[in-house]
């Protein structure tokens, strides 16, 4: 019954999440993995684009949902190089990466990787989820239409 009530959250809200548009056409977030719910569990990976694809700031949109209680991860992908592969990054533009030999900091990665996507918003389902906490995460998601990344 979990995995069944569970599969269904993340079905419903894949779905509102992949129809949500700016006015101009462009979706509002990229789903990494699946978009539907086979071959995939209820772990949700996005970033949020504005309507001329810029990238919004993952970490702002943390801090707004942690504002409005919603509960949600952010950040640098947790297996090495699937963050870089999912944001279609070249090898050339990873290079400004390894020419120093000391460890970069998560903000010199971002600086280096100029405005690209460098993390993710994540949204895990469970035990615990019901269809309020989706249907408030796509409240919020829905509140990001037509907005410039640099408002938020």
């Amino acid at each position: 019954r979990i995995h069944a009530r569970v599969t269904a959250l993340a079905g419903w809200l894949l779905a509102e999440l992949t129809a949500m548009r700016h006015s101009n056409g462009m979706p509002l977030v990229r789903i990494y993995g699946p978009t539907e719910m086979h071959d995939r569990g209820a772990t949700i990976a996005m970033n949020f684009y504005d309507a001329e694809e810029r990238i919004m700031n993952f970490r702002r949109i943390e801090q707004l949902a942690n504002e409005r209680r919603i509960s949600l991860r952010t950040g640098c992908f947790c297996n090495p190089g699937a963050g870089e592969v999912a944001n279609h990054l070249s090898a050339t533009e990873m290079a400004s990466c390894f020419i120093n030999k000391e460890r970069m900091t998560f903000e010199q990665f971002l600086a280096v990787m100029d405005g690209k996507a460098s993390g993710a918003v994540r949204v895990s389902l469970g035990v615990a989820s019901n269809f309020a906490d989706v249907y408030s995460f796509a409240t919020f998601a829905r509140s990001f239409i037509d907005r410039r990344a640099e408002e938020i």
